[in-house]
């Protein structure tokens, strides 16, 4: 009778470990393809390849940088908030784009994309010399 309860005993752990160990394998796993998703976006602004057009088009960085429509509905209508340089981004598909350089911090800018609709979207804060050197080659 002990003998047949600690089998049981015994069999019950190594379910219960076996269980344990694939529930640790199966977040593993999801941790992984989870941070397969993150966007590096400093590397990618400044990657010797990377285009203006392609910056404004790009889903996974404008997702990865969106500010919340508050957020940027307040950046926008404050009159302190800095000075706009207009993009002329040719061949994006998108709409018109700016810079906010804001005031007070010169290493960072904010990028506003305005989508076929007329909704502007942030996107930041950004490495404003990342962005100045993308800026430069577009207008080269």
């Amino acid at each position: 009778m002990i003998r047949a309860s600690l089998s049981r005993l015994a069999r019950c752990r190594g379910g219960a470990i076996a269980g344990i160990a694939a529930a640790v394998l199966l977040a593993a796993c999801a941790g992984q393809n989870g941070a397969s998703k993150h966007f590096d976006v400093d590397a990618f602004l400044r990657a010797s390849d990377t285009a203006l057009p392609e910056v404004l088009a790009n889903p996974d960085f404008l997702s990865a940088t969106q500010a919340s429509a508050t957020d940027c509905a307040t950046l926008l209508q404050s009159t302190s908030s800095g000075v706009l340089e207009d993009l002329h981004p040719t061949g994006s598909g998108r709409g018109p784009a700016w810079l906010l350089h804001p005031a007070g911090s010169p290493a960072k800018v904010w990028l506003v994309v305005s989508k076929g609709s007329g909704e502007r979207t942030c996107h930041g804060p950004l490495p404003a010399d990342a962005m100045k050197s993308l800026v430069e080659r577009a207008g080269a």
